[in-house]
């Protein structure tokens, strides 16, 4: 399935006034075991999914003369799709709200995690400080550069971008100082186990960074989606 056809399927069980369709649909997207975050909520199952998506429905679509609509291209890459999505009213394209998410894909490509934002983040002076850090490490001198690392990556830690999958912090080092130097754009939010923020390059290039953290903080695996986030109120 292209990201794309994903993209699709996602916004459309939202939408799906059947219950009977809307949980097979949802059977179908996500994993047995998926998971659903949202800011402060976590929805884990086939059961949790259907009553947190008959819930929206319920309150926006049904109850409001809402729907949830594509906004913008998905960007994939392995095991990972970003993308954003609005909700507008039946009739035209106003865009009344706008959503972000990444899912993290099974080898079948089914969600099996989905971490959904809302736009634009609440601004957070710590969060943007901790996303100026990463940013502002591509750009560390050689001899601070690998204690820099290590205070954010955990020795096995991942990037993962459209160019391949740099594992260890050798690769990661080699992957952040020969790209372009990235700054961030907008606010950066946090969710669960979930960090992520906006950022461009001196080119004009724009993208979001999604990392996944340990109960300390510290980076596991690192998400890089160029083109990602482009959509806003």
């Amino acid at each position: 399935m292209s990201a794309k056809e994903l993209l699709k399927r996602y916004v459309a069980v939202w939408n799906e006034p059947d219950p009977a369709a809307r949980r097979t649909e949802i059977a179908d997207l996500w994993t047995p075991d998926g998971l659903h975050h949202t800011q402060t909520r976590r929805f884990q199952g086939t059961d949790s999914l259907v009553a947190r998506v008959t819930e929206a429905h319920d309150q926006f679509v049904s109850g409001q003369g809402l729907r949830f609509r594509e906004a913008g291209d998905p960007v994939g890459h392995h095991d990972a799709v970003a993308f954003n999505w609005a909700m507008s009213p039946a009739a035209d394209d106003t865009v009344l709200a706008v959503g972000f998410d990444v899912v993290l894909l099974d080898t079948g490509g089914r969600i099996r995690t989905d971490y959904q934002f809302n736009e634009p983040p609440t601004p957070d002076p710590d969060l943007d400080t901790q996303a100026e850090r990463h940013l502002a490490t591509a750009g560390s001198p050689p001899e601070h550069l690998a204690k820099r690392l290590a205070d954010l990556y955990l020795p096995d830690a991942r990037l993962i971008d459209e160019n391949g999958v740099h594992e260890g912090p050798e690769a990661i080092a080699t992957a952040l100082t020969t790209a372009p130097a990235r700054h961030r754009s907008g606010n950066a939010s946090a969710q669960h186990d979930a960090f992520r923020y906006p950022w461009r390059t001196d080119t004009g290039e724009t993208g979001v960074d999604f990392l996944l953290r340990d109960n300390q903080g510290v980076v596991h695996t690192h998400y890089r989606f160029t083109g990602a986030g482009r959509f806003a109120v």
